[in-house]
């Protein structure tokens, strides 16, 4: 196995910002790549703490880069400390204006600064017609700070003062209090006593889910400043640039990591480090003000009715890559969407697919999922491609005797789609490819706009979409059950539920417990079931090669992101485990490794000698008749699109379309969408 990689994670594990600490626990554990180890350092949310966790993140020399520092004040102190020591830094939610100006590099910040969310509490304001705005803080140096930047502000749309002490009600005002989530409720609380009943606005530190809890019943008319699309997105994209970046070359360090980072991410940034946030890029990369839904008395328990519903057009369970595309559908459309994601306890098959893209399939149904998926993403443009980390490497089909004649037909379904392709004989093979042995095969098909990507970096972008178009995401909020109600389905989940007029399950290995006898069984099976995937990274010496998939012996393969002369075949073969939990890991046994590596070798004779670099397992749902994509029978009415018996990442796009499509009409049907 590969050294170990590590990087350095800190933030407020601890003390009472230790909810944004936990922002940083779940993509960590969501991004569990071979050879990568996060260390998780806590500053408690404190600046002084920050910069003696950047101490010893320093003295010990061994971290490859460094990801956290939520606190502002911590992140400026430590940042020369990560500077000398030539370490990378990746800033998700740190807002100081300035933070970086004047750096020359070294550090890279995926957030937008807080003058932005200031003159997005300004313009809220000033939007509701409100005469004043008063500022107040919760006596924290954080809030003290945010406080004086309204004086920074060049010409306000509103009279803008100081919250004077004591507190005297006035119409037509509105207050706006700066600080920690924790130290803003209690100044909200006391606000409501004094007997001021107007418009609040709180600051990005309130936009956790504690804040609710902590504000109670004066949350009334209590509106919080966030990061366009929620705080979650901005850490997620953090993590996913760093992890691809690090996957793809774990030997890069310094600038050289820098710039892999930069190629990562779903965003561009100046030469300092900062979001590029200039006219014509990303409207996202800003700041939003949502309304506090307050929560109430005995909302956390998690038997019996739930105190509080929350109602939307259509609830979408779970939130991989077919879920976030299906959710950015429906709220692109106008539906009020709810993406529920079970969270990294119930990590979804996407987290662990092999992301191998191409449009040849030998069933026909899944072959006319993948043309039609090429059509609306793998095929566009490499740019717009390349947003949803779709790389072409060109893709590869080895063909069985058996499997000819159904590769003639597919080729020509293939070209009239508008997908180059053709059939290759074993000789076409050995002259393209020498590295390859394929004499065990009776013909290929090969599709130069195939590739691979990153299943991860494709549900990001989704997931984008769906937000900044209106979804809601409820993170780590596990479905229990689905159950008839009079206006739809009522979705049971951890201590709440949620109302839906249509349902979505794109579960994956967790639609069976959802949905039980509801799902049609394939012939000659009881039910769906589960089976074990498994599959190792191997050193591939720089060799150029297609992705692959053999249907003769069931290996497949394709190549990770990569710098010129590095990178990693991801070698996968099947393993006769059925009936198994959901979930993955990142671990292999010796005994599985070579098991791998006997049958990938009879295709890539040179992985004989490969080092493994790790290796790692995951679950899909499979069924004899093929996917399950339409209205399954029973009540609730629900859309379900599971069972892709392994090789589905390459059809999400238009399994997606089609689920949404149904959706929509359904809205449609009730009036509760225009058509």
């Amino acid at each position: 196995m590969a050294e170990q990689v590590r990087i350095a994670v800190v933030g407020p594990f601890s003390g009472p910002r230790s909810a944004w600490g936990e922002l940083l626990r779940r993509s960590a554990r969501q991004f569990t790549e071979p050879s990568l180890v996060w260390e998780f350092h806590d500053d408690r949310g404190d600046a002084e703490w920050g910069v003696l966790r950047a101490g010893d993140v320093t003295d010990d020399g061994g971290y490859a880069a460094v990801i956290g520092h939520f606190n502002s004040a911590g992140a400026e102190g430590a940042l020369p400390l990560y500077r000398r020591a030539g370490l990378p830094v990746v800033l998700p939610l740190a807002t100081r204006p300035g933070l970086l100006a004047g750096s020359g590099g070294g550090a890279l910040r995926w957030c937008p600064d807080d003058l932005g969310q200031l003159r997005a509490i300004v313009a809220a304001a000033a939007g509701h017609g409100l005469a004043r705005l008063l500022v107040g803080h919760d006596d924290s140096d954080y809030g003290r700070h945010l406080a004086a930047l309204f004086t920074a502000l060049p010409a306000p749309p509103l009279a803008l003062s100081a919250l004077p002490s004591p507190w005297k009600p006035r119409a037509g005002d509105a207050v706006a209090v700066c600080g920690t989530h924790v130290g803003v409720a209690g100044v909200v609380r006391g606000l409501r006593r004094a007997g001021f009943d107007g418009r609040l606005f709180a600051t990005d530190d309130c936009s956790v889910g504690e804040f609710a809890e902590l504000v109670g019943t004066a949350g009334r008319d209590v509106h919080v400043t966030r990061l366009a699309g929620g705080p979650e997105r901005r850490v997620e994209a953090a993590f996913t640039a760093l992890a691809g970046a690090l996957s793809g070359d774990p030997a890069a360090r310094g600038e050289r990591l820098l710039a892999r980072i930069r190629a990562h991410a779903d965003a561009a940034f100046t030469a300092d480090g900062e979001l590029d946030v200039s006219p014509g890029t990303d409207a996202g990369h800003g700041w939003e003000i949502r309304p506090v839904r307050p929560a109430r008395p005995g909302t956390r328990g998690t038997g019996g009715a739930p105190a509080e519903v929350a109602s939307f057009d259509v609830a979408v369970v779970g939130a991989g890559v077919v879920g976030s595309a299906v959710a950015a559908a429906t709220a692109a459309a106008g539906a009020r969407t709810a993406l529920i994601d079970a969270g990294p306890a119930v990590p979804s098959a996407t987290h662990w697919s092999g992301g191998i893209v191409r449009a040849y399939d030998p069933d026909p149904e899944m072959r006319a999922l993948a043309v039609r998926s090429h059509q609306l993403l793998w095929g566009r443009s490499s740019g717009h491609a390349r947003r949803y980390g779709f790389r072409r490497t060109g893709s590869l089909v080895l063909l069985g005797p058996g499997d000819l004649p159904e590769a003639v037909r597919g080729v020509v379904e293939l070209q009239a789609g508008g997908i180059e392709a053709e059939l290759l004989t074993v000789e076409d093979i050995a002259d393209r490819w020498p590295q390859l042995a394929a004499e065990h095969a009776a013909g290929a098909v090969w599709e130069p706009g195939g590739g691979c990507a990153d299943p991860r970096l494709t549900t990001s972008e989704y997931r984008r979409q769906a937000l900044a178009t209106g979804a809601q995401v409820l993170d780590d909020a596990r479905v229990f059950a689905l159950e008839p109600h009079p206006l739809g389905a009522l979705v049971r989940l951890d201590g709440s539920s949620v109302l839906a007029h249509s349902v979505v399950v794109a579960a994956g290995s967790g639609t069976p417990a959802l949905l039980a006898e509801r799902l049609p069984a394939g012939a000659g099976t009881a039910e769906p079931v589960t089976r074990r995937i498994r599959y190792g990274y191997f050193d591939r010496g720089g060799r150029a090669l297609p992705a692959l998939v053999d249907l003769v012996t069931g290996v497949w393969g394709r190549p990770m992101p990569e710098e010129p002369g590095a990178g990693t075949l991801l070698v996968g073969r099947p393993v006769d485990e059925w009936g198994v939990p959901p979930g993955g890991g990142t671990q292999l046994t010796p005994e599985q490794v070579e098991y791998v590596r006997d049958g990938a070798s009879t295709v890539w004779p040179w992985l004989r000698e490969a080092r493994c670099l790790g290796g790692r397992h995951g679950t899909d749902l499979y069924r004899k008749d093929g996917p399950l994509l339409g209205v399954v029978p029973g009540e609730p009415w629900t859309v379900v699109a599971a069972c892709w018996s392994g090789g589905g990442f390459k059809t999400a796009p238009a399994a997606a379309e089609s689920a949404a499509e149904k959706v929509l009409a359904n809205l449609r049907r009730q009036g509760r969408i225009s058509a």
